[in-house]
Protein backbone atom coordinates (compact mmCIF):
# COMPACT_ATOMS: atom_id res chain seq x y z
CA UNK A 1 0.00 0.00 0.00
CA UNK A 2 1.72 3.48 -1.15
CA UNK A 3 1.28 6.59 1.09
CA UNK A 4 -1.43 9.22 0.25
CA UNK A 5 -0.33 11.65 -2.19
CA UNK A 6 0.07 15.59 -0.73
CA UNK A 7 0.80 18.95 -2.26
CA UNK A 8 2.78 19.48 1.18
CA UNK A 9 6.21 17.76 2.76
CA UNK A 10 8.06 18.41 6.55
CA UNK A 11 11.16 19.76 7.00
CA UNK A 12 13.53 20.72 9.27
CA UNK A 13 15.81 24.13 10.51
CA UNK A 14 18.97 24.32 12.62
CA UNK A 15 17.21 27.26 13.99
CA UNK A 16 14.76 30.25 13.48
CA UNK A 17 16.62 32.14 11.50
CA UNK A 18 16.03 29.78 8.55
CA UNK A 19 14.61 30.61 5.13
CA UNK A 20 10.66 30.41 6.10
CA UNK A 21 11.00 31.19 9.90
CA UNK A 22 10.06 34.80 9.44
CA UNK A 23 7.16 33.60 7.41
CA UNK A 24 5.95 31.40 10.63
CA UNK A 25 6.07 34.50 12.93
CA UNK A 26 4.61 37.01 10.16
CA UNK A 27 1.36 34.40 10.20
CA UNK A 28 1.06 34.65 14.19
CA UNK A 29 1.47 38.37 14.22
CA UNK A 30 -1.46 38.21 11.60
CA UNK A 31 -3.52 36.36 13.26
CA UNK A 32 -2.66 37.80 17.06
CA UNK A 33 -3.91 41.38 15.40
CA UNK A 34 -6.72 39.67 13.84
CA UNK A 35 -8.07 37.99 16.90
CA UNK A 36 -6.50 40.50 20.27
CA UNK A 37 -6.07 43.95 18.15
CA UNK A 38 -6.22 45.64 21.59
CA UNK A 39 -4.24 43.87 23.11
CA UNK A 40 -1.36 44.12 20.02
CA UNK A 41 -1.81 47.64 19.62
CA UNK A 42 -0.66 48.16 23.95
CA UNK A 43 1.94 45.19 23.31
CA UNK A 44 3.84 47.73 20.55
CA UNK A 45 3.52 50.72 22.51
CA UNK A 46 7.11 51.65 24.24
CA UNK A 47 6.38 52.11 27.68
CA UNK A 48 5.36 48.32 27.60
CA UNK A 49 8.37 46.29 26.39
CA UNK A 50 10.00 43.95 28.00
CA UNK A 51 12.48 45.74 31.25
CA UNK A 52 14.98 43.26 32.21
CA UNK A 53 14.91 43.99 36.58
CA UNK A 54 18.82 42.56 37.35
CA UNK A 55 19.40 42.80 40.95
CA UNK A 56 22.87 41.61 42.99
CA UNK A 57 23.88 41.50 46.51
CA UNK A 58 27.23 41.91 47.63
CA UNK A 59 29.13 41.18 50.31
CA UNK A 60 32.29 43.82 50.48
CA UNK A 61 33.47 43.30 46.63
CA UNK A 62 32.16 40.31 46.08
CA UNK A 63 28.78 39.24 44.65
CA UNK A 64 27.19 36.81 46.94
CA UNK A 65 23.97 36.44 45.25
CA UNK A 66 21.63 37.91 42.19
CA UNK A 67 18.05 37.54 40.76
CA UNK A 68 17.25 38.43 36.95
CA UNK A 69 14.19 38.86 36.13
CA UNK A 70 11.87 41.27 33.26
CA UNK A 71 8.92 43.22 33.64
CA UNK A 72 6.05 43.41 30.83
CA UNK A 73 2.66 44.84 31.11
CA UNK A 74 1.90 43.86 34.74
CA UNK A 75 3.92 40.63 34.82
CA UNK A 76 7.28 39.61 36.80
CA UNK A 77 9.08 37.00 35.50
CA UNK A 78 11.99 35.62 37.26
CA UNK A 79 14.46 33.87 35.63
CA UNK A 80 17.09 33.04 37.66
CA UNK A 81 17.71 33.36 41.28
CA UNK A 82 20.82 32.45 43.51
CA UNK A 83 22.96 32.49 46.29
CA UNK A 84 26.53 31.40 46.92
CA UNK A 85 26.78 28.19 49.01
CA UNK A 86 28.52 29.96 51.98
CA UNK A 87 25.51 32.20 51.89
CA UNK A 88 22.68 30.64 51.75
CA UNK A 89 19.99 30.42 54.31
CA UNK A 90 20.31 34.02 55.63
CA UNK A 91 17.73 35.78 54.07
CA UNK A 92 19.39 36.97 50.94
CA UNK A 93 17.15 35.18 48.81
CA UNK A 94 14.18 36.85 50.49
CA UNK A 95 15.55 40.57 50.27
CA UNK A 96 15.96 39.80 46.66
CA UNK A 97 12.89 38.52 45.94
CA UNK A 98 10.90 41.51 48.51
CA UNK A 99 13.19 43.91 46.31
CA UNK A 100 12.44 42.61 42.72
CA UNK A 101 8.59 42.41 43.52
CA UNK A 102 8.94 46.18 44.92
CA UNK A 103 10.69 47.19 42.05
CA UNK A 104 8.25 45.63 40.01
CA UNK A 105 5.36 47.39 41.17
CA UNK A 106 7.19 50.93 40.92
CA UNK A 107 6.92 49.29 37.55
CA UNK A 108 2.98 48.51 37.38
CA UNK A 109 3.23 45.23 37.55
CA UNK A 110 0.08 43.30 39.93
CA UNK A 111 1.89 39.49 39.65
CA UNK A 112 4.95 37.09 39.51
CA UNK A 113 5.50 34.42 37.70
CA UNK A 114 8.42 31.66 38.17
CA UNK A 115 9.19 28.27 37.44
CA UNK A 116 11.71 25.63 39.36
CA UNK A 117 12.39 22.27 39.55
CA UNK A 118 11.62 20.27 42.35
CA UNK A 119 14.62 19.84 43.49
CA UNK A 120 15.37 23.78 43.51
CA UNK A 121 13.48 26.18 45.50
CA UNK A 122 9.50 25.19 45.32
CA UNK A 123 9.45 25.60 49.11
CA UNK A 124 10.36 29.05 48.92
CA UNK A 125 7.85 30.33 46.56
CA UNK A 126 5.49 28.97 48.64
CA UNK A 127 6.35 30.41 51.61
CA UNK A 128 6.83 33.60 49.87
CA UNK A 129 2.99 34.00 49.21
CA UNK A 130 3.48 32.19 45.40
CA UNK A 131 0.70 29.58 44.21
CA UNK A 132 1.54 26.51 42.02
CA UNK A 133 -0.38 27.01 38.89
CA UNK A 134 1.05 24.04 37.15
CA UNK A 135 4.21 21.50 36.55
CA UNK A 136 5.26 18.93 34.11
CA UNK A 137 6.14 15.28 35.64
CA UNK A 138 9.55 14.13 34.45
CA UNK A 139 10.53 17.21 32.68
CA UNK A 140 14.06 16.48 32.70
CA UNK A 141 13.56 12.96 32.06
CA UNK A 142 15.21 11.46 34.99
CA UNK A 143 12.01 12.02 37.32
CA UNK A 144 12.22 15.99 37.91
CA UNK A 145 9.18 17.71 37.72
CA UNK A 146 9.06 21.63 36.47
CA UNK A 147 6.88 23.54 38.51
CA UNK A 148 5.16 27.10 37.89
CA UNK A 149 4.28 29.98 40.35
CA UNK A 150 2.54 32.58 40.55
CA UNK A 151 1.97 35.20 42.57
CA UNK A 152 -0.45 38.31 43.42
CA UNK A 153 1.35 40.94 44.06
CA UNK A 154 0.27 43.25 47.21
CA UNK A 155 -0.79 45.90 46.63
CA UNK A 156 1.23 48.96 47.56
CA UNK A 157 0.63 50.94 50.93
CA UNK A 158 -0.97 54.40 49.09
CA UNK A 159 -3.02 52.36 46.65
CA UNK A 160 -4.41 50.37 49.50
CA UNK A 161 -4.93 53.37 51.57
CA UNK A 162 -6.52 54.81 47.79
CA UNK A 163 -8.73 51.27 47.84
CA UNK A 164 -9.61 51.30 51.51
CA UNK A 165 -10.52 55.07 51.44
CA UNK A 166 -12.74 54.69 48.65
CA UNK A 167 -14.28 51.93 49.70
CA UNK A 168 -15.36 52.83 53.08
CA UNK A 169 -16.45 56.20 51.55
CA UNK A 170 -19.18 54.09 49.41
CA UNK A 171 -20.01 52.45 52.24
CA UNK A 172 -21.23 55.55 53.95
CA UNK A 173 -23.31 56.28 51.38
Amino acid sequence: MSAPHTAWHLTTAPDTSSPGCDLVRQWLREHNWAVNPSFMVQLQQPEHAVRPLIILAHSGDSVIGGLFAETQLSWLRISIMSVHPAHRSKGISAALLAEAERLALERGCKHAYVDTMDYQAPQFYLAHGFEQAGHIPDWDSHGHSKMYFTKQLPLPPSARKDCDTSHAHTAIH
